[in-house]
């Protein structure tokens, strides 16, 4: 576009590239500022090239004025920010200054309000006083009750030798317990025939006998590992007791001659062992001695 500029202004309408044929026929002041005379009409051309010249500085001057603006609404809207974070500031410590204002003003009444219960109290005090003195009121001062100190006491049968003690006496019947059971399950002959004696039909008898070993056995374990201890050794206790009215003692002498000891002796001792353990317990090594102790733990906790 420059070239075809050149080229009007010149007094040329060739195009680009092409040998001028056309020179100025009026040299002087009479040419106009496209170099031809100013009967001469302007070159289209160079009407648009001046035309988007105006475009593009009024764009770059618009381009301008829009950055200015957005600078100055950022500016704007930070210092519109900024005065937003001062004033919630502001509000929070008005806030926090209204409720401290308020708890001193609380506290204030509430210390007024003691004042003026002990000023009346004094004052009730000090009536009682003078209207005791006319009457000739003598007042007895009340002594104080000490509180009673509780002593928490450990189980003896927790200690070592308790818990020792009883642990072999357990360890002592269970074993017998299991050997019994055990042989009732294997001799099951000698077993119906002694539920026989009894006065038990053999129908009975029969489903009787395995229950009766197993059951043994189950108690048997019970009582080594402590639990249910009590309930445990009072059942033995009431196996033990029918055993020896039914099987051991009878319409007759216990000793028996050329034997030491008496008829049933064994199982008696089984039944007073029996009765220890429904009194004490199993004992600090044992599992009722561990719950126990948890209880009592959770309960101080409470």
């Amino acid at each position: 576009m420059s070239s075809v500029i050149r080229d009007v202004r010149g007094g040329t309408t060739d195009e680009p590239g092409a040998p001028s044929s056309v020179t100025p026929t009026t040299p002087g002041p009479a040419r106009g500022y496209s170099g031809a005379s100013p009967a001469v009409p302007r070159d289209p051309r160079l009407l648009a090239a001046e035309k988007a010249e105006y475009e593009a500085r009024a764009a770059a001057d618009e381009a301008a004025a829009a950055k200015a603006a957005a600078d100055d609404a950022v500016a704007r809207a930070a210092a519109a920010k900024a005065a937003a974070d001062k004033s919630k500031a502001e509000l929070e410590a008005a806030r926090e200054e209204a409720r401290a204002k308020a708890r001193a003003a609380a506290l204030q009444v509430r210390m007024e309000q003691e004042q003026q219960l002990s000023e009346a109290e004094a004052v009730r005090a000090q009536a009682r006083a003078v209207r005791d003195q006319r009457l000739g009121t003598v007042h007895t001062v009340a002594t104080e009750v000490e509180p009673e100190v509780v002593t928490v006491v450990r189980r003896s049968t927790d200690k070592f030798a308790g818990a020792f003690g009883l642990f072999l006496l357990r360890l002592l019947l269970a074993a017998f317990i299991g050997i019994v059971g055990w042989q009732t399950m294997v001799d099951r002959p000698a077993v119906s025939d002694a539920l026989v004696t009894v006065g038990l039909p053999e129908s009975v008898v029969d489903r009787l006998g395995p229950v009766v070993g197993v059951g043994l056995i189950v108690v048997a374990v019970f009582l080594l590992v402590g639990l249910g201890t009590r309930i445990v050794a009072g059942l033995v206790l009431i196996a033990t007791a029918v055993f020896l009215a039914f099987f051991r003692f009878g319409p007759f002498s216990p000793f028996i001659e050329g034997q030491f000891g008496f008829y049933g002796d064994r199982e008696l001792f089984i039944a007073i062992i029996a009765l220890l353990f429904v009194l004490v317990g199993a004992g600090g090594w044992s599992l009722d001695a561990r719950i126990r102790h948890s209880r009592e733990a959770g309960r101080e906790e409470e």
